[in-house]
């Protein structure tokens, strides 16, 4: 069996009246610094559109990576979406399931995926020092306040009837000039 890896973005959109958080999970040709632990080093690594394709079944979300914390399920995958594995989760009914919508809301909380890389399921660079993920499998799904990719955020927050919750799309149109800047080859300076 392989191991299970940890990986986080973060939300996109929650919809507090059907307790749904809409995410991309793993965000695609989205290059990021991560600690490998069987490899006991730092790589750089990205997923590869398609790297999901055909993910389906009973995936369980839960807090910070702790299985003893179950706080939702997936809903729906949505591994076409060309921004990156795009995912929805129910939330519980539960005091800390409301606690999450509203962290979740506030971009306080992230989406960490735990996936699974089969046998020849990734490509490595020749120094060994990168990584492109061609094939995985979801094993759960985390909320967590330390995402490793900051490709996707808040867009909005939608009621029951479509409209917008709290004013439109706050992050929005940062992520569209990051986007133009980045396309027209600008280095933007890190978030910390």
């Amino acid at each position: 069996m392989s191991e299970i890896e940890y990986r986080s973005a973060s939300a996109i959109e929650v919809r507090h009246a059907q307790r749904i958080i809409d995410m991309i999970a793993a965000p695609y040709g989205e290059k990021a610094e991560v600690f490998m632990r069987r490899l006991q080093k730092w790589i750089v690594e990205e997923f590869a559109p398609g790297a999901f394709n055909g993910v389906s079944g009973e995936v369980l979300v839960n807090r910070a990576h702790d299985v003893e914390r179950p706080v939702g399920r997936v809903v729906k995958f949505y591994p076409g979406d060309p921004r990156g594995l795009r995912t929805e989760i129910r939330v519980a009914r539960t005091s800390e399931g409301d606690d999450i919508l509203e962290l979740a809301d506030d971009g306080l909380l992230s989406a960490s995926v735990g996936f699974s890389v089969p046998a020849g399921g990734d490509r490595w660079s020749t120094d060994r020092r990168s990584r492109t993920v061609t094939k995985a499998a979801v094993e759960h799904i985390a909320l967590t306040g330390d995402p490793a990719y900051r490709g996707a955020q808040v867009l909005d927050v939608r009621t029951a009837d479509g409209k917008p919750e709290r004013g439109s799309t706050p992050n929005l149109d940062r992520l569209r000039l990051e986007s133009l800047a980045e396309r027209a080859g600008f280095d933007l300076p890190s978030r910390t």
